[in-house]
């Protein structure tokens, strides 16, 4: 059955008959993300990114989870900016070849699923807390004077720090790196001291896995932002005999092509063949 959310009835109908929300948001077009809070003002339990807004509205473990996100640093998507700029790709792929690069944890999520679903409580105590939650700090009432309050506060900053504005660090301010546009997204920032390990057992079935994600069309789209098999075998290799550091994985690359392949880490561990090991 399939529902128009544009009809309010449908909408209703929708939140009525829901359990659990899920949002797990990994494109840079995601700010504040209102639908959390809505799903929240209707009793239900959320699972949702740690993404950008999320991590304000949705307290984890309380309203429900928030599931841990990890992106490459800054400095490493300027092509993708620049792509954009130069009209090579639409918004859209912009926009997908940048979320392509953004990994949600999905052993998280399945654990966080299990929770809510084997307890009805917990979904009764987490929907609960969430409606308390959408009521006092998100309903209009509370919204208009923190409003009022920032645009006075900004308006004492400007005045302020009006005499001591630098410029920009970026020479192309409309077309920045959306992994530094975008650095306080999300949970964690792939370095190169971030230590990652392989998912399956060994190199060659992890590999085999990836290129069988590859023939996926809502994977392959993004394929010129994407490492070559060979990098892809390298890198398993690396990683076979047990976790290591980001930046050994990618030590067998040739020199100019370790950042591109360094950034596909993150796709990998989007992808479930990598995980982020503590």
């Amino acid at each position: 059955m399939t529902l128009d959310g544009r009809k309010v009835g449908d909408r209703e109908t929708a939140w009525a008959g829901a359990d659990v929300f899920c949002s797990l948001s990994d494109n840079i077009q995601e700010t504040f993300g209102i639908v959390p809070i809505e799903a929240m003002a209707a009793g239900m339990p959320v699972v949702v990114a740690d993404w950008d807004g999320y991590k304000d509205t949705v307290r984890d473990g309380v309203d429900g989870y928030r599931i841990p996100t990890l992106m490459p640093g800054a400095g490493l998507g300027s092509d993708l900016a620049m792509r954009h700029a130069l009209e090579i790709d639409t918004y859209d792929m912009y926009c997908g070849h940048t979320c392509s690069l953004v990994a949600v944890d999905v052993e998280a999520t399945a654990q966080a699923f299990i929770r809510l679903f084997e307890s009805p409580d917990l979904r009764k105590q987490m929907g609960e807390a969430g409606r308390q939650r959408a009521k006092e700090v998100y309903d209009w009432a509370a919204i208009i004077p923190q409003y009022e309050a920032l645009w006075a506060q900004l308006n004492e900053i400007r005045r302020a720090e009006a005499s001591k504005l630098n410029a920009l660090p970026h020479p192309w301010p409309a077309r920045m790196d959306p992994f530094h546009a975008f650095t306080n997204y999300p949970t964690q920032t792939l370095t190169p001291q971030t230590v990652l390990g392989l998912v399956d057992t060994d190199a060659d079935t992890a590999l085999k896995r990836t290129l069988a994600y590859r023939q996926l069309a809502m994977v392959d789209f993004a394929k010129v932002v994407l490492s070559s098999e060979a990098e892809i075998r390298a890198v398993l290799d690396a990683a076979g005999p047990g976790p290591k550091a980001a930046g050994e994985l990618v030590a067998g690359i040739p020199v100019e092509r370790q950042p591109f392949v360094f950034r596909s880490l993150a796709w990998l561990v989007k992808l479930g063949v990598l995980k982020v090991c503590s």
